[in-house]
């Protein structure tokens, strides 16, 4: 069974810092992927997505405020998993190239 390395170190950090920590669901989870590479164009790893899903449930519920600094790390690569659909696309003979 896995287990978490860190763990301990983790719920350290988070004490110390009087932050908070959020499970989310599978299905938030894949909508985050789905979200972020769709509005964004980002592929994120399962585990990134997670943070944005947590990030968003944290700001619905006011535990974060919309005008509060965050950072959220995605710590993988998404290249491993299913590609989500994509986003609008780049027309690529309209792109303006002048302030290179």
């Amino acid at each position: 069974m896995p287990i978490a390395v860190g763990d301990f170190l983790i719920l350290d950090a988070i004490r110390k810092s009087e932050g908070f920590a959020v499970a989310v669901s599978d299905e938030a989870i894949a909508e985050a992927v789905a979200d972020m590479a769709g509005d964004d164009g980002l592929l994120l790893c399962p585990e990134g997505a997670a943070t944005y899903a947590a990030f968003r449930l944290a700001l619905a519920d006011g535990r974060v405020g919309r005008t509060d600094r965050c950072v959220l790390f995605n710590c993988a690569t998404g290249l491993k998993y299913p590609m989500p659909k994509g986003g609008r696309k780049i027309d690529l003979a309209n792109v303006d190239y002048s302030d290179l």
